[in-house]
């Protein structure tokens, strides 16, 4: 699986696949996120994003499309994005999810109260208003990046 950058040209396509999987888009555009498309024998397969800066950021925006779920591809995803993290001097992601904790506390996400996240997550568009205040929060330590 390839890791892509998505630059300005590829955000429609990511709000595209946000939109399907009922997820928020509206600030995709804006300063201080980086998105990702991942590509399987040249076609896209799911998209991820990370927001903020080290030690913490924001894990968001992660979709497998829907032709591809159930082929074990979420989990490459996150692992990837993870890395991806890690190289940036991440310590810990953090994420809101409506229907995936599972998913991630099998990940090793653990849930906390939202009131547990730090300042500089809390004061993300996700958190503010993006999405909604039942939404679990999760929160991972991240290990080192593998070479």
């Amino acid at each position: 699986m390839q890791m892509i950058k998505v630059d300005d040209n590829g955000l429609d396509q990511l709000r595209d696949a946000l939109r399907q999987a009922a997820l928020p888009c509206d600030d995709v555009s804006e300063p201080g996120r980086q998105f990702y498309r991942f590509e399987v024998a040249g076609k896209w397969v799911a998209f991820g994003g990370l927001e903020g800066s080290a030690p913490d950021l924001l894990l968001r925006s992660m979709v497998v499309c829907e032709a591809h779920r159930g082929e074990g591809l979420g989990q490459a995803v996150l692992f990837a994005l993870e890395q991806c993290a890690a190289s940036q001097g991440a310590l810990r992601l953090h994420l809101l999810t409506q229907g995936a904790a599972g998913f991630f506390t099998a990940n090793g996400y653990e849930q906390f109260d939202r009131q547990a996240a730090p300042v500089v997550i809390t004061q993300t568009a996700q958190f503010k208003h993006l999405c909604p205040a039942s939404a679990s929060y999760l929160r991972k330590t991240l290990s080192a990046p593998v070479p």
